[in-house]
């Protein structure tokens, strides 16, 4: 197995054992599902992500598009992926979106720093260590500080890739404004929107 897709692998096998254990909502056969599904559309999102951000090389390389054991996975993209998906899942077995999100938020950020190690590896970023080790900051604030973890973590997710966007020249941009940093800024405005709600009291 490529060194990347090992670490990616870890990261997702760490966040299923992690929701595994604090959600309450799903069956094992339920969780089975979610846990495949979750696999599927965030990598699926991921890699459209990066696809299009890099539509350039692609379209002169069609037959690469499917290979992402050499690289190009978009968290932007694999977050949408995810998001798709809950929502889906969520109204399918009726269960509130939040409950699901709220049960996986916390673990994302211990995730996406391992991730950061397999992006080392196939040398696709510069300041990676320091973008992990900011995640790691984040798990442990909504580790301590549990109440309302989705909307923590799409604040400080933001705030995270809005300040790196500045640094790196290898992400989306159209009409020289990096499309990272709109993604940030909708994460901080949706974040702080749900910390003013009360959507853990509603939630089902």
């Amino acid at each position: 197995m490529h060194l990347y897709g090992l670490i990616i692998g870890i990261a997702f096998i760490i966040g299923f054992n992690y929701f595994s254990k604090h959600q309450k909502n799903l069956s094992e056969k339920q969780l089975n599902i979610f846990f495949g599904g979750i696999i599927l559309f965030s990598l699926i999102g991921a890699r459209v992500y990066h696809v299009i951000d890099q539509w350039s090389y692609y379209s002169q390389h069609l037959l690469l598009i499917p290979a992402t054991w050499n690289g190009g996975l978009g968290i932007f993209g694999g977050i949408f992926g995810a998001l798709i998906f809950i929502f889906l899942f969520s109204r399918l077995i009726q269960v509130s979106s939040f409950s699901l999100l709220d049960s996986i938020s916390p673990i994302m950020p211990l995730c996406q720093a391992i991730g950061r190690i397999g992006n080392f590896v196939n040398h696709e970023i510069n300041f990676w260590w320091i973008e992990a080790s900011l995640d790691l900051i984040l798990f442990f604030i909504i580790k301590f500080f549990p109440n309302k973890p989705t909307a923590k973590y799409l604040i400080g997710y933001g705030l995270i890739r809005f300040f790196f966007e500045f640094f790196r020249a290898d992400t989306w941009v159209i009409n020289q404004i990096k499309i990272g940093q709109i993604i940030s800024v909708l994460f901080i405005i949706l974040g702080f929107v749900l910390i003013c709600s009360n959507y853990n009291k509603t939630k089902k």
